[in-house]
């Protein structure tokens, strides 16, 4: 990583400290062969107008509501996703209550709890270790929220910038200007880089967002020729009735869990529906599949039958899936170690290169940013999918094992502290449930 410098920008220490995710993304990407200059110059005329927006969210407590809907443009092709909408309460000093996706998040008191709407006995709850910001970002490690950062990021324009789309990491305010739109008049900022750019149009009376949008067209997170776009509206109002009501959050009869993925649930089957994305059931014979590798080999189920097999799926963007990957590196030489017929596969999935040989190059370049923690890891290419399909899984990472006969024993999502331990005792459970002997022989095992 010392190879890789911010270009002529200056880091806070804070920033520093924070910006672990962002400068991880920005080594990837020089050695993935983009180029490392990514940001630009800020405009101290532009940054000047998102310090006003900044300061007007955060001048009083508001009920900001924020739409999104995500587009793939492919030429003249464009395929736009079901919209999205999250409401998010903020109250100075107290905190922000946010609600999307099934999830209710309460950041307050230098804590973040989560609840989702799938699973009324489980909570997840952790530290936000000083930065509410940061602290959503590694629990859902993909948040396409430009109010969060507005409301809860770096107070310096330059370094909320960066902050305001996690998959756009690059951002500089880069102009300022007015125009009509509908025949009202609007500031429109102007945010860009190297492989993104983003508007902000304000109302200039108020200095509060309308709209934005944001279209990324080069770099991780698309494919060549292919542009990602998210275009937001918002409603802003005030908090109406009792501010504190919204930060009381009732646990005291919940199970804690030890990450975000494991909240949500699958909604329960009607009668005679067959389940559809929940992943595989234990006992049911697991899917086929036949995956590339990094170099010459491949993966097939059917070549690893008598082992007991672990499937991690992950991608690079994932910051939960990139804490797990070292524990896998150590499961798979703790199997060899004792003699187990273990296999241990990380499939990478999700990513947005679908060619083989540049999905190589990427995560072989990834890997190598890593260091040696991941230097045996056994990495399967999931290019198009489906496999991920075919295993049912809703989020990443998720783990399933699975045993000599090929049929699955258990699924797992999610990576927190404890995962690894119960990963190894779910295989341990398939070798008669006692910690080998150092270099036993499997037979004695089975």
């Amino acid at each position: 990583m010392s190879g890789f410098l911010f270009n002529s920008l200056r880091v806070s220490r804070r920033r520093r400290r924070c910006s672990s995710t962002l400068f991880a993304l920005g080594v990837f990407l020089g050695a993935t062969g983009h180029a490392t200059a990514q940001m630009r110059d800020e405009d101290p005329a532009a940054s000047q107008a998102l310090a006003a927006v900044i300061k007007a969210v955060r001048a009083e407590p508001r009920v900001i509501r924020e739409k999104v809907v995500v587009s793939t443009v492919d030429g003249d092709d464009v395929a736009a996703a079901p919209p999205r909408e999250a409401v998010w309460t903020l109250v100075p000093k107290r905190g922000m209550v946010g609600v999307f996706d099934g999830f209710r998040i309460v950041l307050s008191e230098g804590r973040i709890c989560t609840l989702h709407d799938s699973s009324e006995g489980l909570f997840f709850e952790n530290s936000d270790g000083g930065s509410r910001y940061y602290a959503l970002l590694n629990a859902f490690s993909d948040l396409p929220w430009p109010a969060l950062a507005l409301a809860l990021g770096e107070p310096i324009p330059a370094e909320c910038a960066m902050q305001l789309h996690s998959r756009a990491p690059w951002l500089q305010p880069t102009s300022v200007k007015m125009v009509e739109v509908e025949g009202v008049s609007r500031r429109r900022i102007l945010l860009s880089s190297d492989y993104e750019k983003m508007q902000i149009d304000v109302d200039p009376k108020t200095d509060l967002p309308v709209t934005a949008s944001v279209r990324i067209h080069d770099g991780l997170f698309v494919k060549d020729g292919i542009e990602l776009e998210y275009d937001y509206t918002y409603e802003i109002g005030p908090v109406l009735g009792d501010a504190e009501m919204a930060f009381r959050v009732q646990i005291r009869d919940r199970q804690r869990v030890d990450s975000v993925a494991a909240l949500a649930r699958p909604a329960p089957l009607a009668a005679g529906d067959r389940p559809r994305g929940e992943g595989l059931a234990p006992g049911r014979t697991a899917p086929a599949f036949d995956l590339p590798g990094l170099g010459a080999e491949g993966f097939t189920l059917a070549d690893l039958k008598g082992k007991v097999v672990v499937l991690d799926f992950w991608a690079t963007w994932c910051g939960p899936c990139r804490a797990a990957l070292p524990g896998l590196t150590e499961l798979s030489k703790w199997g060899a170690e004792n003699g187990l017929p273990l296999e241990v596969i990380a499939v990478n999935t999700s990513e947005q290169s679908k060619d083989l040989e540049t999905r190589r190059t990427r995560i072989t370049a990834f890997l190598k940013e890593q260091g040696p923690a991941l230097d045996d890891l056994r990495v399967a290419l999931d290019l198009d999918g489906k496999a991920a399909r075919a295993y049912r899984v809703r989020g990443l990472p998720t783990t399933v094992i699975i045993d000599a006969e090929g049929r699955v024993v258990s699924v797992r999502s999610g990576f927190g502290p404890g995962s690894e331990e119960r990963l190894r005792e779910d295989i341990l459970d398939l070798f008669e449930g006692g910690d080998p002997a150092p270099r036993q022989a499997a037979e004695d095992l089975l």
